[in-house]
C-alpha cells in the first residue's frame, strides 16, 4: 500500500512539473480577480475569463464593442481582438 502511494504521489508531482515547465497558465479566484481588476481599471466591463492555449483569454465590451483579450502569464495583454 504504501508503495502505491508513494507511486501515485510520484506521478502527480511529475504532472503539476510538468505543466508548469510547459508554461501554462492557472486559473483560480486570485489570477482572474487581479485579471478583472486590471482590465476594469482600463475601461472595461469584463465577463467571461478562461485559459486557452497558455494564455488567460478574456470577453470584455469597452465603448460598446465587444473584445476578446489574450493576456500572458505575467498578467501583460499580448493579443486584442474585435468581434
Amino acid at each position: 500500500m504504501l508503495k502505491s502511494l508513494t507511486a501515485a504521489l510520484l506521478l502527480t508531482t511529475m504532472i503539476s512539473a510538468q505543466a508548469l515547465a510547459s508554461g501554462d497558465v492557472v486559473l483560480n479566484d486570485e489570477n482572474e480577480s487581479r485579471i478583472r481588476e486590471m482590465l476594469t481599471g482600463q475601461g472595461y466591463e469584463v465577463g467571461k475569463i478562461k485559459t486557452e492555449d497558455g494564455l488567460y483569454e478574456a470577453y470584455a465590451k469597452k465603448d460598446g464593442k465587444r473584445f476578446e483579450l489574450l493576456l500572458n502569464g505575467s498578467f501583460e495583454i499580448v493579443r486584442t481582438e474585435q468581434d
